[in-house]
């Protein structure tokens, strides 16, 4: 017998036809979402849908224009087939095709155009400058035929509208307009996608440089305040910051130990210097004195030509402020052979030291001006600290100390007793101790 080849009705003939043009449709839609997808980039997104709608639906123009937060116009950031770009150009919401679509938010399909109609009049400008005006045309043929948008719609916030025209009478057949409805969703969901990722690089990237410029603002603060310090001492200048700009000038007393420290016959030794090896003398001296006064938490209250006013217990309050006086004294002294090592090899000479140490109230804050401020200890245990100091000048390389050092740390400290001397500013003579070592040594 003959075989008889079975022949498909005309209904399941369309039923075939439907089922192959929705399995081409979704294998578009899917090349499609896939592509404009594969990155954040939001000109290479646009750019892809567009030659990709070329591709599979052969429309050879076409544009993207987006909306901007409160501008009542779209700007074209993408076109296709066209000579001129026109990237840039406006079409207020409402005007023209375009415009119409933006405004209801619904496609519009203009097939069997026979007078020219623009979807983008009025065409707005951009300046340049305030005296050249450059007119951006939006990209269009000359004679079109048909024309359709979309608009980009992300949970019916619009996003922008997709623009095509043809020199032909129909753009596309009836039923591409689901497909393409598809097509324009998942543009506007990538196109969404991209600008927030834009605007999320652009703010972190705004974060950081405002992060780099607090950084470098922080650097030069703490440059500046590194120098700071290095003129007014640490202590001071931390205080400083913790206290209200109302108390800056407020007074207090305290009971601290201060120490002066001069180089013994410094008018004669810096006779035979230059002035630069001056300096380097002085350099060396106040280095090597610092070390150890700040081993020992005393704070450098001024350098005045060859002395250095040291204070224990001022700005900041510290315990044993008379001990530990004592002990930087000594400290000093023993670093004197360091020094004096090093100025013997680059200068050729050697100096010679004397301390006075006293304990006593004293005033201290600070003095001057809001333009300028130095903070100030003063008091007679101040002055009865540097005449106790002078008291050297015939004993080189010696600590002296105050009776009222020598009640707190008698206990600790070997001294010899010197006979009570007179002192300028004192009506009574002074008792006055010579430090020899620690004791137990």
């Amino acid at each position: 017998m003959e075989k008889v080849e079975a022949q498909n009705t005309p209904s399941e003939k369309r039923l075939l036809e439907r089922l192959e043009r929705r399995n081409r449709e979704m294998r578009i839609l899917k090349s499609i979402a896939s592509k404009i997808n594969a990155s954040f980039d939001l000109n290479f997104t646009l750019h892809t849908l567009l030659q990709h709608l070329d591709e599979f639906f052969g429309f050879k123009h076409s544009m993207v224009l987006l909306t901007s937060a409160g501008d009542p116009f779209l700007t074209v950031y993408a076109s296709h087939g066209y000579t001129e770009g026109g990237t840039g150009a406006k079409v207020r919401i409402g005007k023209g095709v375009v415009g119409i679509v933006a405004q209801h938010r619904k496609m519009l399909n203009v097939p069997n155009i026979t007078t020219r109609l623009t979807y983008l009049n009025p065409v707005t400008s951009n300046l340049d400058s305030v005296e050249h005006e450059i007119t951006l045309r939006l990209p269009g043929l000359r004679n079109p035929k048909s024309q359709a948008a979309f608009p980009l719609l992300v949970q019916n916030e619009l996003v922008g509208v997709l623009a095509v025209e043809s020199e032909e009478p129909r753009i596309y057949d009836s039923n591409d307009e689901e497909i393409m409805c598809m097509i324009a969703e998942q543009a506007a969901m990538a196109i969404h996608k991209t600008r927030l990722y834009e605007a999320e690089h652009t703010r972190n990237k705004e974060i950081l440089e405002m992060n780099e410029t607090l950084s470098s603002l922080y650097l030069q603060q703490q440059e500046t305040l590194n120098l700071f310090m290095k003129y007014v001492p640490e202590p001071v200048v931390k205080k400083s910051l913790r206290t209200k700009s109302e108390s800056m000038f407020d007074g207090e007393l305290l009971n601290i130990a201060v120490l002066f420290c001069d180089i013994r016959d410094f008018t004669h030794t810096s006779e035979t210097l230059s002035p630069n090896q001056v300096v380097t003398l002085l350099n060396v001296y106040y280095r090597h004195m610092s070390i150890v006064i700040g081993r020992y938490e005393g704070v450098i209250n001024q350098f005045v030509g060859d002395e250095i006013f040291v204070t224990f217990g001022a700005p900041i309050g510290i315990i044993n402020c008379e001990e530990k006086a004592v002990r930087c004294a000594l400290g000093m002294m023993e670093q004197l052979q360091i020094m004096n090592e090093e100025l013997l090899a680059c200068l050729k000479v050697q100096i010679k030291i004397g301390i006075g140490i006293n304990y006593g109230p004293v005033i201290a804050g600070n003095l001057g001006t809001v333009d300028r401020i130095e903070y100030s200890v003063t008091g007679d245990t101040v002055n009865t600290g540097k005449r106790i100091e002078t008291l050297t000048k015939e004993r080189p390389d010696t600590v002296l100390v105050s009776e009222s050092i020598h009640e707190k740390v008698k206990d600790l400290f070997s001294f010899t007793p010197w006979e009570p001397v007179e002192v300028k500013g004192k009506g009574e003579k002074v008792a006055v101790y010579e430090v020899e070592r620690l004791m137990g040594l």
